[in-house]
């Protein structure tokens, strides 16, 4: 014998069955998007412009702007197929968003990130994803990980160009002239503190510095960050 309520607690549970296997079947559609979407950011290794609709204007940069920031905090930006480091599913949900305002899906996209996280090819701070919109711009799709601050410009600022670099090797040098005690270097510990002993330290310090500079320039570097931040290359 089956009683009423009995009969009412299993159409229950059949539903809550149906109603779980409804939603196990859209998590699987959508998860099959997000896949199909990270293998096209993942392979994007051409440039593609796109139409979009709606566009924040304050997401929206010129090519000059990004190639400006990539010299000041020293990173490069390039195309998010050579892009090695892992992809966060809240950059996807935005790029969902961001797709949805274009009549086609995306292409060409670009990411702007420090040279570690790129597959460089060997010839010698935080992401951020691009798409090209048309006229030398780019949208912002989304950006992860820490923001780029002024500690990282201040690090990355001596191998801008080559002018900053002189300019940090004479700034070098003239510091330590500066801060060496006269009694080290002067033959009568009464000289004072300015005399011809102390611009022999400066030059002293200047070929130092220099070649120390070269040496890791060599080493390490290879390319000043305005030669650099659109650069599929070590150095």
């Amino acid at each position: 014998m089956i009683y009423p309520n009995e009969e009412r607690l299993a159409r229950l549970l059949r539903g809550q069955e149906s109603l779980l296997q409804e939603v196990h079947s859209i998590l699987e559609e959508e998860q099959k998007k997000d896949d199909i979407l990270l293998a096209v950011v993942r392979t994007s290794q051409t440039h593609r412009e796109n139409h979009l609709t709606g566009m924040d204007p304050a997401r929206i940069f010129d090519v000059e702007d990004i190639r400006r920031t990539c010299i000041r905090y020293r990173l490069r930006f390039l195309p998010s197929g050579k892009f090695k480091a892992a992809i966060p599913p809240q950059a996807l949900l935005a790029l969902r968003h961001t797709e949805a305002m274009a009549a086609a899906p995306l292409g060409g996209f670009k990411i702007m990130a420090p040279s570690r996280l790129f597959k460089l090819e060997d010839c010698e701070a935080d992401p951020i994803l691009f798409v090209p919109v048309g006229g030398g711009r780019y949208y912002l799709v989304h950006q992860w990980g820490h923001e780029i601050g002024p500690v990282r410009a201040a690090i990355t600022w001596p191998v801008r160009g080559p002018w900053h670099m002189l300019a940090t090797v004479l700034l070098l040098a003239g510091t330590v002239a500066a801060l060496v005690p006269t009694s080290l270097i002067a033959l009568d510990p009464a000289m004072g503190w300015w005399g011809p002993h102390r611009m022999f330290v400066f030059f002293w310090a200047i070929m130092t510095a220099s070649a120390a500079t070269a040496f890791g320039w060599l080493a390490f570097f290879g390319q000043f960050s305005a030669e650099a931040w659109d650069s599929k290359h070590f150095n």
